[in-house]
Parts: structure tokens; C-alpha cells; sequence
């Protein structure tokens, strides 16, 4: 059996190439070698400058909003291509455009019922059980 495994494992191993760094990555191995993170703390004191004070949002009250994915006029399906693209592009994975990001949302509403459907199925028999 070992020297099997060890052919297997030889085999894998001729398959895996080594590991190349990406090139014009920097990997901060220093406390002195902070000039990255300087720049976006810098970035985010300006945005943070840019923002309004609270004196100005005085009052501001915000209103939930019924999610509907057929109306352009909202932009609701707008934000959601925009988040998930920017989330793609975080992990790397493909993005959508506005259409399979609409399909997908679509997609969602009828699995949540289909889900609570079965949820309740399965708390009706455990009162059968219960109950007998």
C-alpha cells in the first residue's frame, strides 16, 4: 500500500508547478515599509473630510423600500449589479451584467418560499409526533 501511495503522490507532485510570486507585489516585511497604508489612510481622512457633519443630518430619517427588480426607475437591480460586481471583482470570480444579475435576483425569491414551504412541512410532522 506505502508504495503506491508514494506513486500517487509523486505523480501530484510532478503535476504542481511551484509557487511564483505575482509580480510588483509588495509585502510589507518591516515596520518601516508603511508608504502603502500611509496612502490609504491618507485616501480615507479625505473621504472621512468629505462627508457632512451631523449638524446637517439633523432630522434625516431614512424609509425601508420594497424590493422590486422590474423597475428601472428605482435602481435597486442597479446597486445590486454594481455590489456584486464589486465583490467579484474582490475575489476574483466573474462578474454579471444587469440581466443575469436580474435572473439570479428572481431566482431568489422562490427559493426563499420553497424553503419556508418545506420548514413548515417538516414542523407539521414533528407535531404529529407530538401530539400522538
Amino acid at each position: 500500500l506505502r508504495p503506491g501511495i508514494r506513486g500517487i503522490l509523486a505523480r501530484i507532485e510532478s503535476t504542481i508547478s511551484q509557487f511564483q510570486p505575482k509580480a510588483g507585489v509588495k509585502i510589507q516585511t518591516a515596520e518601516n515599509e508603511r508608504e502603502a497604508q500611509d496612502t490609504d489612510d491618507a485616501l480615507v481622512r479625505t473621504q472621512i473630510a468629505e462627508l457632512p457633519s451631523r449638524d446637517t443630518l439633523a432630522g434625516f430619517e431614512l424609509s425601508p423600500q420594497q424590493f422590486e427588480k422590474d423597475d428601472d426607475r428605482n435602481f435597486h437591480m442597479d446597486f445590486i449589479t454594481a455590489a456584486s460586481n464589486l465583490r467579484a471583482r474582490n475575489y476574483k470570480i466573474p462578474e454579471a451584467d444587469k440581466q443575469r444579475s436580474k435572473m439570479i435576483a428572481g431566482k431568489i425569491i422562490p427559493a426563499m418560499v420553497n424553503t419556508k414551504a418545506l420548514i413548515t412541512g417538516l414542523v407539521g410532522l414533528e407535531l404529529y409526533k407530538l401530539l400522538q
